[in-house]
């Protein structure tokens, strides 16, 4: 196999920027995205509509959070019921209203997933695209909250959301979702 020439290498179309934690590191991150590379990055925040606002908050422009980013996306690991000691969960009293309706499992404990009930794990994500509606409210300085309702009418799916809907598949328990994922939606 041949050996990618020097030029092809020192000139990458996507870059990864560890963590933006600063202003220097969020500018130098816009910066770049204005030049038509693909940035990605980490940012530390509860939700994905938050990382408009956080960046604002860092000093970055809203006119730059606007025209530079596409997307903020927000996950979380779940622990992945066990599908050798899989059963279902008849006792529901204590759950949130939302999961009382549906088909609830949970790990019983093997030796395969060494008592614990969870074998591996799986995410559950929220993506919020910047389209123009969320664009004119990041110039507007919107809330995350403001941002989160707008997306929501327009059918952005909360980390809740989708959290709920592995439970429904049978993935994961409700009190991993509740552990990672805010139930006041």
């Amino acid at each position: 196999m041949p050996m990618p020439c020097a030029a092809c290498c020192h000139d990458p179309d996507i870059m990864m920027v560890g963590e933006v934690r600063d202003l220097e590191t969020a500018e130098l991150a816009i910066r770049t995205s204005l030049t038509g590379h693909l940035i990605f990055s980490t940012l530390h925040t509860n939700d994905s509509p938050s990382g408009a606002t956080r960046l604002l908050d860092i000093g970055i422009e809203p006119y730059l959070v606007a025209s530079s980013v596409n997307a903020f996306i927000s996950q979380r690991l779940v622990r992945v019921i066990c599908p050798f000691c899989k059963q279902e969960r008849k006792d529901k009293d204590l759950l949130p209203a939302v999961f009382k309706d549906m088909k609830i499992f949970y790990g019983a404990g093997c030796d395969n997933c060494k008592r614990i009930g969870y074998k591996e794990r799986t995410a559950i994500y929220e993506i919020l695209y910047v389209d123009e509606p969320v664009r004119e409210m990041i110039l507007n300085k919107a809330s995350a909250s403001q941002i989160k309702k707008k997306a929501q009418e327009a059918g952005f799916k909360t980390l809740r959301e989708a959290g709920i809907e592995k439970v429904k598949a049978g993935v994961t328990t409700p009190e991993e979702v509740l552990r990672v994922a805010e139930m006041q939606d």
